[in-house]
Parts: structure tokens; C-alpha cells; sequence
């Protein structure tokens, strides 16, 4: 009753830009999943000194931001023309690379990144991409950008990466909270979640593959697998 004020529907539906935005943003947010990743942030980046680690994350949501808007104007066009490459192969070089941080992350006996003269290397990788902006939210913002025009797609990546950044600003501020035992548990356990992200992405993208070959065949992977 309190909120009978608020029009009906999804945001989606509130019939105007900023509705779209809103709820693009929030779709955009959830893939790039800056809270789920905090400890990863925070481990990734723990070895540096406070105004170099703010550095690392300007650089890095930067960089992100600059991928998803460079997709959101030249979208699929890029992949298929340019780079001569589908979505699902895509998928799998990013979630073999993903895996690949992801198993350092595990198995790391100290930081994952020994140098922290290669601050902006890691902002860009591994930090920007795959963790920030992989194979999921450019395929996100390619289907956007052909949804709701280019032009709204990058207000909504402005945006998202708005709030990104602020999460991943106070990355290490909230793993203080939570404490340095309990933190590297957690980053560890992240790590084990990316691996298995990452592992999704391969098998989606191989799937995509398969019935790239075989079109006509709607149980060619299922035969396969």
C-alpha cells in the first residue's frame, strides 16, 4: 500500500529511458557480480599499498568500462568481422583463462600476484578481464545494446560501473571487517566458485559449437555427451 505510488510492472516497464537503464544496469551489475567478488579484489590486490591498490581498481573499472562500451557500439559485428570469432568461442578462451586465475587464486601460498610493479598488468588481467568483464557480460551487452539501441546501452555501462567501482573501491576495507583468517578462507572459496564458472563457460561455449556444426540436429549434444 506504501508504495502504491511506484507504477505497475517491472522497472522495465516504467515506460521511459531511465526505466530501461535501471533495469539493464541491475541485469549488467548481477553479471559482473562486484560483491560476490570482494575477496578476490581484496586478495588480488592486498600486497599493494593503499593508494596504489585505489589506482589498480580506477585502472581496472576503466578498462572494463572501455570493453563493454566498445562492444555496446560495434556489438557481434566485432566477433564476427573483426576478430572473426563467435560468442562461443568466446566463452571458452574466457573461462580457460578464468580457470586459470581461478587455479593460482587456490593454490597460492602468499599473493597471487608477486609484483607489485605489474600493479596495472593485473588491473587489466586479471582484475578488468575475465573477473570484471568476461565472456558473460560482453554477451549481456551485445543482447542489450540490440534491445535497447547503442546509445542507452552505454549510459547503462556508465552506470553500472559506477557502483562497481565503489564496491571494488572498499574491497579491502570490508575484508577488514570480516578479518584476515576468515577473508582468506572466503577468497579461496571464491576462487573455487570462479574455477567452476570458469568451467561453465567452456562447456556453454562448447555446446554453442556443437550445434554450430551440427544445426539441424537439435540432439547432437546430447549424442555427444
Amino acid at each position: 500500500m506504501a508504495l502504491g505510488f511506484l507504477p505497475r510492472g517491472g522497472i522495465a516497464d516504467w515506460g521511459s529511458p531511465i526505466g530501461l537503464i535501471v533495469h539493464h544496469a541491475l541485469l549488467l551489475f548481477a553479471v559482473v557480480n562486484p560483491i560476490g567478488n570482494i575477496p578476490v579484489y581484496a586478495d588480488l590486490t592486498r600486497e599493494l599499498e593503499i593508494r596504489e591498490r585505489g589506482n589498480v581498481m580506477k585502472l581496472a573499472v576503466l578498462t572494463s568500462l572501455f570493453v563493454v562500451t566498445i562492444f555496446a557500439l560495434i556489438g557481434d559485428w566485432s566477433l564476427v568481422y573483426l576478430f572473426n570469432v563467435r560468442l562461443g568461442e568466446l566463452q571458452i578462451a574466457g573461462g580457460v583463462l578464468l580457470f586459470i586465475v581461478a587455479l593460482r587464486g587456490v593454490m597460492a601460498q602468499g599473493p597471487v600476484y608477486q609484483h607489485p610493479k605489474d600493479s596495472r598488468m593485473l588491473a587489466v588481467f586479471p582484475i578488468a578481464f575475465p573477473i570484471m568483464v568476461g565472456p558473460g557480460a560482453i554477451t549481456v551487452t551485445i543482447i542489450t545494446s540490440g534491445a535497447i539501441g547503442q546509445f542507452l546501452m552505454v549510459i547503462t555501462a556508465v552506470v553500472t560501473f559506477s557502483f562497481v567501482f565503489l564496491v571494488a573501491w572498499n574491497a579491502d576495507r570490508l575484508m577488514r571487517l570480516v578479518g584476515p583468517y576468515a577473508g582468506m578462507m572466503i577468497a579461496r572459496l571464491l576462487y573455487i566458485f570462479l574455477a567452476a564458472k570458469a568451467v561453465a563457460m567452456v562447456l556453454d561455449g562448447t555446446t554453442d559449437f556443437i550445434h554450430g556444426l551440427y544445426p539441424s540436429d537439435p540432439n547432437a549434444v546430447s549424442m555427444l555427451f
